[in-house]
Order: C-alpha cells, then sequence, then structure tokens
C-alpha cells in the first residue's frame, strides 16, 4: 500500500511540474508558442500563445525565453526586466526542424523587438519583419536606453532581420542600438551583433546611435556630453538590400566591425549612404570586411568606406572593396568645424571602385600604406578625388596602384607620396614621389575577381621596395608577417621572406629613448624635460610644452644615402600636435612623420635622401600651440639598405 501511494505521489509531482513553467537553478524556462489555440502558463505543455503575455511577465536572472519554430507572433516583443553579468536571460527558438520563429511587428509598432533600459540580454535565432501598408519610421530589433547610466552586456547572434520599410530616416534600422535621452550621461557597454542577415531594410542595417555625443571637434560646445559606446562589436554578418547605409558606429571608443559583408548598399535613399562607416568615434577598427556594390544615384557618397567628422584614430585593415560606384573609402570632416583626423587605411585590396579611390573632404593627420589599388582599362576612376578645400593631409607609403584607365590625382601638394608603385597610364596629375616605382609589379591575375589574383608574383620588383613604417600593421592581407627592419615588399601582399636581425641598422640617434635624460638633445624653444608619467618603451620619454616647444640632435650620415628615422609619439589633449622630422640634410627642406594627435602611442617615420656633400643632419621633436603636452620616445635612424 505504501507503495502505492509513494509511486502515485511521483507521478502527481511529475504531472504538476510539466503543467508549470521549467524552473533551474540559473532561472526559469518560459516557452512561447503563438500557433497555439489558446494561452497557457508559458510552460513546453502549456506555453503562451501571445506577446501580451510575454510582455506582461517580469523576468529575472538567468531566465530562458523560447520561441517556437515555425510559429509566428504578431505584434511587439518589448520585455522588461535584466539578467546579470553570470546570469544573462535568453532569447531563443526550442522545436525540431529549421525553420525560425517569426516576431513579425505588421508595420504597427515602432520596432518589433525593443529593450528598453534592460540590461543582460541575449537574442538569438529569432526572425523579425516589421513591413508597414506604408512607410513610416521603424525598426526590426531596438535595444534602448535612456538615463539609465551604463547598459551592459547585449548580444545579438543568428538571427534574420528583413523587411523593415522603415522610409528615409537613420532613425529607421534593422538592428540599432540606441542611447536617448539627455539627463544623464549614458553608454552601451559590452554589445554584440554577429552571425546575423539583414536584408531588405530601410533606412539603415546595423547601427548604433546616442544623444550624448557633444565634443569640440564634432562642433558642439552645448548639449550632452559625448559619451562613447564601449565594447561593442559587429562580427560575421550578412548587410545586403539596403535602402541606406550598411553599418554605422556613432559615438564609440575601441570598437571592432569585422568579418562583415555588405553589398547592395543604397538601393532607395534620397540621402548620402556608404557601405561601412563610423562619425564621431576613436580607435574604431573597421577589418576583413568585405563590400560591394553600393549605389551612388546622387550626391556624394556611395563608397565602401567612410571616416566621418569627429573621428580619432579610425583604422580600416585588411578589407576587400570591388564595384562601388562612389570609390574606395572618405574622409570626411566635412561640415563646418568638424575635425577628424589619425585615419589609417593599410593592407586593403580595392578593385574595379567607381568615381574615386579616395574622395578627401577633411582629415588633418591620415596614413594611407600597404594597399594595392586596381583600375581596369576603360575606368575613369581618379586616385584622388579632393572636394577643394585643401583640409586633407595624408601620407601614401608603399601602395601598389595598378591603374589601366584615365583617372588622375586633385591636390597633390596635399599630400606626402613615398614609396609606392604606379603602374599602367601615368597622368600630367601623378605625384612626385621620391621613391616611385613604375614598373610592372606582376600580380598573379590582374583582372580577376578574388584577392589572390593581385599577389605578387615571382620576380616581381614590389618585392623588398617598400619603406621602413615604425607602428605599422604587423602582417598584410593574407596575414603574413610585414617585416619591421627590412624592406617590406609594396601592395597588400607581403610575398618575400626575411631576417629582421639581418637587416637591423645602427640606430645614429643618441638616447633616443631619453633613458639618459635629455643627454645628446638641445631644446630650442619652450620647454622639454624628461617625463615618466607616460612612456612607450623604457622608464622615460620626452615631454613638450605646452604651447610651441622642440628638441633638436644632429646626427652624422653619409652623403647620398637614404635614411629613415622612426619613433612614438603622443599628446595630452586634442587641440595638441607633436611632430618628429628631420632637417638640414642637404635634400628636401625637411621632412616629417605624419603628425600625432592623438592620446594614445602611436609609431610614425619620416624618409630623407642625404645630398651629396652631407655629412650631418638634424632630427627633432616639436609641439605646435596647445592647452596640452606632447610626448615623444625611441627615436631611431637607420640607413636603408642601397
Amino acid at each position: 500500500m505504501r507503495l502505492k501511494l509513494a509511486l502515485a505521489f511521483v507521478v502527481l509531482f511529475v504531472a504538476s511540474a510539466l503543467t508549470c513553467v521549467n524552473a533551474s537553478a540559473a532561472g526559469s524556462l518560459y516557452y512561447v508558442d503563438c500557433s497555439a489555440a489558446t494561452g497557457g502558463s508559458g510552460s513546453q505543455t502549456s506555453p503562451w500563445n501571445s506577446l501580451a503575455a510575454v510582455n506582461a511577465h517580469a523576468f529575472v536572472p538567468g531566465d530562458k525565453l523560447l520561441f517556437a519554430r515555425g510559429a509566428t507572433c504578431a505584434g511587439q516583443l518589448k520585455p522588461t526586466g535584466s539578467g546579470t553579468a553570470s546570469a544573462p536571460i535568453t532569447v531563443d527558438a526550442y522545436g525540431t526542424g529549421s525553420a525560425r520563429p517569426v516576431i513579425a511587428g505588421g508595420g504597427t509598432v515602432y520596432a518589433a523587438v525593443h529593450l528598453y533600459n534592460v540590461q543582460y540580454w541575449e537574442i538569438r535565432t529569432l526572425e523579425v519583419t516589421n513591413q508597414g501598408a506604408s512607410v513610416a519610421e521603424r525598426n526590426g530589433i531596438l535595444v534602448e536606453i535612456a538615463d539609465l547610466g551604463t547598459g551592459s552586456h547585449y548580444v545579438v547572434d543568428n538571427v534574420y532581420v528583413h523587411d523593415v520599410n522603415g522610409g528615409d530616416t537613420k532613425n529607421s534600422n534593422g538592428i540599432q542600438f540606441r542611447v536617448s535621452g539627455t539627463t544623464t550621461p549614458t553608454h552601451f557597454n559590452d554589445v554584440t551583433v554577429e552571425n546575423s542577415d539583414i536584408f531588405h531594410v530601410d533606412r539603415e542595417g546595423l547601427t548604433t546611435s546616442s544623444s550624448w555625443g557633444c565634443r569640440a571637434i564634432y562642433a558642439c560646445t552645448s548639449g550632452p556630453a559625448w559619451t562613447a559606446n564601449t565594447g561593442v562589436v559587429f562580427r560575421n554578418n550578412l548587410i545586403h538590400d539596403i535602402g541606406g547605409d550598411g553599418i554605422v558606429l556613432r559615438i564609440g571608443a575601441d570598437a571592432v566591425v569585422e568579418h562583415n559583408t555588405a553589398y547592395d548598399i543604397w538601393m532607395r535613399s534620397a540621402g548620402n549612404n556608404a557601405g561601412i562607416w563610423t562619425i564621431n568615434s576613436d580607435r574604431t577598427v573597421v577589418q576583413y570586411n568585405e563590400v560591394y556594390r553600393v549605389r551612388r544615384p546622387c550626391c556624394n557618397d556611395g563608397m565602401a568606406f567612410d571616416s566621418d567628422g569627429g573621428n580619432r584614430g579610425v583604422v580600416f585593415q585588411y578589407n576587400f572593396s570591388h564595384d562601388n560606384e562612389g570609390g574606395f573609402v572618405l574622409f570626411c570632416g566635412c561640415s563646418s568645424g568638424w575635425s577628424t583626423s589619425g585615419t589609417i587605411v593599410r593592407y586593403n585590396l580595392s578593385i574595379n571602385d567607381k568615381s574615386r579611390i579616395l574622395y578627401a573632404a577633411g582629415e588633418s593627420a591620415a596614413q594611407i600604406y600597404g594597399n594595392t589599388f586596381y583600375l581596369p582599362s576603360g575606368s575613369a576612376t581618379k586616385v584622388i578625388e579632393d572636394n577643394g578645400s585643401s583640409s586633407t593631409k595624408a601620407t601614401w607609403t608603399n601602395n601598389l596602384i595598378y591603374n589601366l584607365g584615365s583617372g588622375g590625382y586633385d591636390q597633390v601638394a596635399n599630400y606626402v607620396f613615398r614609396g609606392n608603385l604606379y603602374y599602367g597610364t601615368h597622368p600630367s596629375s601623378e605625384p612626385t614621389d621620391p621613391y616611385k616605382s613604375i614598373a610592372n609589379p606582376l600580380l598573379v591575375a590582374p583582372g580577376s575577381w578574388a584577392p589572390d589574383g593581385y599577389k605578387l608574383g615571382s620576380g616581381s620588383p614590389a618585392l623588398r621596395t617598400g619603406l621602413n613604417l615604425v607602428g605599422s600593421s604587423p602582417k598584410d592581407y593574407f596575414g603574413g608577417l610585414v617585416p619591421v627592419k627590412c624592406r617590406p615588399d609594396v601592395g597588400f601582399h607581403q610575398r618575400s621572406t626575411f631576417d629582421d636581425t639581418s637587416c637591423a641598422g645602427t640606430n645614429l640617434v643618441q638616447n633616443g629613448g631619453f633613458e639618459s635624460g635629455t643627454s645628446g638633445w638641445s631644446v630650442t624653444a619652450g620647454r622639454a624635460f624628461v617625463a615618466t608619467d607616460t612612456v612607450h618603451g623604457g622608464a622615460d620619454s620626452l615631454k613638450l610644452g605646452p604651447s610651441q616647444a622642440s628638441a633638436e640632435q644632429v646626427v652624422p650620415v653619409q652623403p647620398n644615402t637614404t635614411y629613415v628615422l622612426s619613433g612614438w609619439g603622443r599628446v595630452s589633449a586634442y587641440d595638441t600636435e607633436l611632430v618628429i622630422g628631420a632637417k638640414a640634410f642637404g635634400g628636401t627642406s625637411e621632412v616629417r612623420a605624419p603628425a600625432f594627435v592623438n592620446t594614445t602611442w602611436r609609431g610614425g617615420s619620416a624618409t630623407f635622401t642625404t645630398g651629396p656633400s652631407t655629412t650631418t643632419a638634424t632630427v627633432y621633436c616639436f609641439t605646435r600651440a596647445g592647452a596640452g603636452f606632447g610626448y615623444c620616445d625611441d627615436l631611431t635612424l637607420t640607413r636603408q639598405p642601397s
């Protein structure tokens, strides 16, 4: 009798558990099947059948919200409650088959999925639409925080977002992370969007935005002060058939946009749009992306990449751009009062881009090096198109420009060209370059449509003819190592082997690391003294300023010999500029590395050739006028192989 009662109790307990929400130590499981005839309690055997039931529940850390595969839920998913760092709340699919659960906004809601002022959420495997009967401002997935402070940990992984007819406003997106409000400084931290497919969306595909963007370099002196989103990663997404912009990173610091493919961009918008771009952000890294078929039906843009107003230290590297109507890259400090500087464009490949390779509309200290640009016969694409403001300053080094078309170069006086290879047609505007080559680079298969076709072939004259660049990328487009001391190959492919230990030249600068104070250096203007508060290497650096200050050293050189001056620099404030250079070497009046305008250490170099009777040269660190200080460290001067 007791055994029968015990068995009956077990059966009753199991049955009751199946009719309730499944619980676990880290939270509870909730089930939603919008194809169910009646609504239940949220268990697997009695799922909720509406988004209203989901939105009425307050979720807690560790909860899992699971939607039935193949079922469509109409309306808006707007859950409440937050997870924690150790127990995020997860949205995912359950059931058999490959069909995804669908959240269909139907154009009746502002966002089909709307996370508002919640944290520690992860959304996976959903399909999201928000197509209305007519165009209106709307979104697919909108993650929004307002006057929250810091919103932490958001993951969107393996979702499909499509058919969002949001019209031609930048508040309409496939997926957007938006900071609004004006009373409490607010930003996102730890955002990842990956492995997702975003298509047939107006106006923008995948973006961030913020109301907290006011700073002087963005021509803003009053308003919510710049508060950067941090830890943002957009990775391995497919972005296509987008009305306007593909991916936009606004008001961020140290974001990474990588391994994405964007094509058929700017399909419907009447404004200016680009493939992947960043604005009012610091140190964004855009890498390993492919962008193609960005249209340019009007206006100015239409390129694959854009470093826009208010940026500092943005890096575009290892990207593949082709067949974009507006070109490869834009520098756009192009509104009144905007300042953009320190953009680096390196080890990218551009094939058959239209209009221009670079559209220059404002950048004060760009570096463009180690890229390969291919323009086929019949192309009218310019290598450089300048908007005429003379506000772009850039150094072009070790680039391979394979130009079979008729396009030329605008405003070359604004740029420094060193060690580039120019093959094909040679327009009258082709720049002066003291280390140029015009030989056939012997590419493997020029004119083909895969990056491998633009590798350097055996015996290429581009092998070992580049100039050394301190602080440059340690690898090429294909992941091959790039020499530090030996001369690199020209272009985006490092084919030749090297042994840096055999190429290391003797450093002619005495006490270039300032470990012996200012010994060997002369202070020729302002204040220059040894500092320990920030160094690149060792224990000391040279600190100059505030206002104009300079330190110099006379070094021994040989006549008719090429040298590379390299070093590291930074500034303490963005209104300050540090320059490392050489003069009095019997050639050009002086040479300078690209100006240092960032508050983090960066490397730079300048190359010069001495005159026929020159036996000394002067190297220097110089800080221009500004409220901050400049720092230089680890200066070297080495002779280049003949």
